[in-house]
């Protein structure tokens, strides 16, 4: 006749396995790559092109950041929300196109229509609603193409 054993889990695995809880927690909240918010999205943050009409440029890749999450100035990464608006001003001397790139989770991407910014005016960008914003791209008519980020929420 078999006895059936009953297995106990030691107290040292039960503290292994919440370490390893805690780790992936803390490394998977929003934060900035280097220095602190080294690759945050922020006011200030400048996003130029110098490619063809006929080709746009990622803001998230060159120049803005994550836009994902709106973070507090201070390096506390627990405290950022999801981005609920962009707003951009047009520093260069030229007509751009600017679009948002959005979506309900990662992997999935909406793009929203191209919206036409003057010389110097600003427009207000912002992903669905309950949707994260995963980018902004940027295309423009002549030289000097540049977007500066007047606030974020």
């Amino acid at each position: 006749m078999k006895v059936a054993r009953r297995h106990r889990t030691s107290p040292a695995l039960g503290a292994i396995c919440a370490a390893l809880t805690l780790i992936a927690l803390v490394t998977s909240l929003p934060r900035g790559a280097g220095a602190a918010n080294a690759d945050r999205v922020g006011p200030g943050r400048v996003c130029g092109s110098a490619l063809p009409a006929d080709q746009e440029l990622s803001c998230a890749t060159y120049g803005f950041g994550d836009i994902r999450y709106a973070c507090p100035e201070s390096d506390v990464p627990w405290r950022c929300t999801m981005t609920t608006q962009v707003r951009v001003r047009n520093t260069g001397p030229s007509i751009v196109y600017v679009s948002v790139i959005h979506g309900v989770r990662q992997g999935e991407r909406l793009r929203g229509p191209e919206r036409k910014v003057a010389p110097r005016h600003t427009a207000t960008l912002r992903p669905g609603h309950g949707h994260l914003l995963f980018d902004l791209t940027l295309r423009g008519v002549g030289p000097g193409t540049s977007l500066t980020i007047v606030s974020v929420r």
